[in-house]
C-alpha cells in the first residue's frame, strides 16, 4: 500500500501557508490548508481520505495547535496520521501524539526530508521540481 501524498497545513500565517504549500506543491505533494485548528478538523472530517501528514502550527486564533491535538485525539479516525509542529520556539517538550518538530524560520531541505519521511515520494508530476540542496528557508 502506498502512503498518502497529501499534506494538511494548518497555519495563520498566510505567508507561510503560500511559502510551504508553493515548496510542497512544486515537488508533486497535494496540499490542503486551514487557518486554525477547526478549520482543520472540519477539513479532516469532510475530507474522504486522511492526509499523510499534518503540518500544525502552534499559535492560532479560533482554536490552537494544542487544542487541536486534544480534539483530534479523541478521533480514532484522525488520531492516526502524523503531526509535525511548526512553531519560532527551539524546542518543545512532551508533546504527545506529535511525530516531529520544526523550528521557524523552517528550512526547506529539512521540511522535505520530513515530508518524505512520513508521506514517501510525491505522485508524479508534470513540470519542474524544486532542486532544494542547501539550506533555504520559508
Amino acid at each position: 500500500m502506498t502512503k498518502p501524498t497529501r499534506v494538511m497545513i494548518v497555519d495563520d500565517d498566510e505567508r507561510t501557508l503560500d511559502a510551504l504549500a508553493g515548496l510542497l506543491e512544486l515537488e508533486g505533494y497535494s496540499v490542503a490548508r486551514a487557518r486554525n485548528g477547526r478549520e482543520a478538523l472540519d477539513a479532516l472530517a469532510a475530507a474522504g481520505e486522511e492526509p499523510g501528514l499534518i503540518l500544525l502550527d502552534l499559535k492560532m486564533p479560533v482554536m490552537d495547535g494544542w487544542q487541536f491535538l486534544t480534539e483530534r485525539a479523541r478521533d480514532p479516525a484522525t488520531r492516526r496520521t502524523p503531526v509535525v509542529l511548526l512553531s519560532g520556539l527551539p524546542y518543545i517538550p512532551n508533546a504527545p501524539g506529535v511525530a516531529d518538530f520544526l523550528s521557524k524560520p523552517i528550512d526547506a531541505k529539512r521540511l522535505l526530508d520530513c515530508v518524505r519521511r512520513f508521506c514517501g515520494g510525491p505522485a508524479a508530476v508534470s513540470g519542474p521540481r524544486s532542486n532544494v540542496q542547501g539550506p533555504s528557508q520559508v
